[in-house]
């Protein structure tokens, strides 16, 4: 395994200059659907943990019930365990779409088919978290740090 020494370094020095340029973006709805697991445990705890600060920073600037972001660990094979986050409007609309299909009601979703279903609603939910990243210069950094950890995965 390198060494994430390097990473963390790079990540600090750039964590001092705006890294997102007019041409980049950053989407809450990419980094809460992300399936990518870095095989490396000590980068993709580093990545969660950026992640996570990026998504406490959105729920304490967002006054919008639907778009609070919750994460948790879930399996679907009862061994491998993942980090899954959702905003509330996502969660809902999965119970009952679970309930209904339990009733006969309704067919069952996947994640991805309801999320499809709800496009607009993630486009505002961007449109939020990218406001956020204008208006809170420490959102930004943190925002930069999981920017530049990918981009330094990426060039691997």
């Amino acid at each position: 395994m390198k060494s994430i020494i390097p990473l963390l370094t790079l990540i600090m020095m750039l964590n001092s200059s705006n890294v997102i340029g007019q041409g980049d973006i950053l989407r809450l709805s990419d980094i809460i659907s992300a399936d990518e697991s870095v095989f490396e445990p000590l980068i993709q705890k580093e990545i969660e943990n950026i992640e996570d600060d990026l998504i406490a920073a959105f729920n304490s600037f967002n006054e919008i019930e639907d778009f609070e972001v919750t994460c948790h660990r879930e399996t679907q094979n009862g061994s491998y365990f993942f980090r899954a986050c959702d905003p509330a409007f996502l969660i809902r609309e999965r119970q009952a779409n679970n309930v209904a299909w339990r009733e006969g009601k309704e067919e069952l979703l996947t994640k991805d088919a309801i999320k499809l279903k709800f496009q607009n609603k993630l486009t505002q939910l961007d449109e939020a978290f990218s406001k956020m990243l204008n208006e809170d210069e420490q959102a930004m950094k943190i925002a930069n740090s999981l920017i530049a950890l990918k981009e330094v995965l990426d060039s691997e």
